[in-house]
């Protein structure tokens, strides 16, 4: 646990530099893009989401999770993942010259060097994770914020080069920190002789290619909601809704930072024998810790959106509480989805997740004509929470983890409680509401931290007794 603690530190670390640099960003996006720009730009930004599991079958995933095991030869395993990731990128190149000849579509070089820089910065930084170089993988994340910072300052603020600009610094801010991780990690290493494995790759692709519907699907889930609301509500609306879909950001410093962390703790703790308290007390801590900061972040939100929403984008505040709802549910499937990860079983992941993409997007369709973005909103708290049923329900017949439902359904009923009264221009009654309910959120189970450290000092204690 000790190990988990201090991991969790060093991601948070470099997590919440991360993270308030995209923050940072967001008025100056607001400021020098239009709704309409804005929404092009992130939308072609989110395309590449579902365009590199898709052409690169996943492999980042496998790259990643074997890694950690010591047993893989890692200069095998990175050649392998290097020569999937190149088919992808020849097929990424293919349909973005159909794409610019024969559809008309614009942008289509700038996004073809925006997927070349992502696979470059996946490839050597979740490998460098995975060989357990954690700070200097936080250090990797640091300089490709730092990088997108000074580029997205000089092509949008000096050069205003608008949708170009926003996708080109994302790609210089990714081909840094992916060369940085390149050779901070000594991975050239690993190419010298280059060789790839048979038997490898097959086990890497066994693993990885069932992700790949699940990974489809969770942006489907996460991100299809832009889509649908620029299909039924066009580009300014979309926009908005984009732009709002960035504040969640602040609920997931808490979990993301977290979950880089346990999800390599959970592949080394799985088959530990008391696995079951320490597993149920990390579970309790995250989510009153997750939930928490996402209630005072809705409670806080219209001062929060009148620093971050600038211009035309101001109305954008009405959509966050709904959308920091979703990220919730989300950061709490995430959770769950770790311990399929160290079972290397991604059979019910994917179902619960190809079950979450359809309700999402046929919810998403049904409602955002009628409803605009709140439809989507809407679609994506009923997908989550689905998601989340279906995984609990299934890693407790596969695992020990002990989840105690009726507390977890009551801080979700209150953080919704909490989002629904933020939606509205209210007078004093409803800011008396939410800060009831966040108060009562936050006091849910006021033992629980102190419950949850002492099962972790148990079993850290269990643990050192048994090497």
């Amino acid at each position: 646990m000790a190990f988990l603690l201090g991991n969790t530190l060093v991601f948070a670390l470099g997590g919440l530099a991360v993270k308030a640099v995209s923050l940072v960003l967001m008025p100056l996006y607001t400021s020098a893009l239009t709704a309409g720009e804005y929404g092009t730009a992130e939308l072609l930004n989110s395309a590449v989401e579902i365009v590199l599991p898709l052409l690169s079958l996943g492999v980042v995933e496998a790259l990643y999770r074997f890694s950690i095991d010591d047993d893989v030869p890692k200069d095998e395993l990175f050649a392998n993942s290097l020569l999937v990731l190149g088919g992808g990128i020849v097929g990424t190149g293919v349909l973005c010259v159909l794409g610019s000849a024969v559809w008309g579509m614009e942008h289509a070089a700038s996004f073809f060097v925006l997927f070349c820089s992502v696979c470059l910065f996946k490839a050597t930084t979740q490998l460098a994770r995975g060989l357990g170089h954690v700070r200097r993988f936080v250090a990797y994340g640091l300089i490709n914020a730092l990088a997108m910072v000074v580029s997205t300052y000089l092509l949008l603020v000096h050069a205003h080069a608008g949708v170009e600009g926003y996708l080109w610094s994302f790609s210089i801010g990714y081909l840094v920190g992916g060369f940085a991780a390149f050779l901070g990690s000594a991975e050239y290493r690993l190419l010298v002789p280059f060789r790839g494995d048979r038997v490898l790759l097959r086990r890497m692709l066994v693993y990885s290619l069932p992700l790949v519907p699940n990974l489809l699907s969770w942006w489907l889930v996460s991100v299809s909601g832009r889509y649908v609301v620029l299909w039924g509500s066009g580009l300014v609306a979309a926009g908005l809704f984009t732009a709002a879909s960035k504040m969640p950001a602040l609920v997931n410093i808490v979990a993301s930072v977290f979950q880089q962390a346990w999800q390599y703790s959970t592949a080394r703790e799985i088959n530990s024998p008391d696995r079951g308290a320490f597993f149920g007390a990390v579970m309790r801590g995250y989510s009153l810790a997750t939930l928490s900061a996402a209630g005072l972040v809705i409670a806080l939100n219209r001062p929060i959106s009148r620093l971050m929403l600038q211009a035309e984008f101001s109305e954008g505040w009405r959509y966050v509480p709904l959308l920091m709802l979703v990220a919730s549910f989300g950061a709490m499937t995430i959770f769950l989805e770790s311990f399929y990860q160290a079972l290397k079983n991604s059979g019910v992941l994917m179902v619960s997740t190809m079950l979450g993409a359809v309700v999402n997007v046929v919810l998403g369709v049904a409602f955002v004509p009628f409803m605009g973005p709140w439809g989507a909103g809407l679609a994506g708290v009923v997908a989550y929470a689905l998601v989340l049923v279906v995984r609990a329900r299934d890693l407790r017949r596969r695992i020990d983890l002990p989840i105690d439902r009726p507390r977890l359904t009551y801080q979700l009923v209150l953080l919704s409680g909490i989002a629904v009264f933020m939606s509205f221009d209210g007078g004093l009654w409803l800011t008396v509401a939410v800060w009831v309910c966040m108060v009562l959120l936050a006091t849910s189970d006021i033992t629980v931290l102190a419950s949850s450290t002492r099962a972790v000092t148990a079993f850290l204690a269990r643990r050192n007794r048994e090497r």
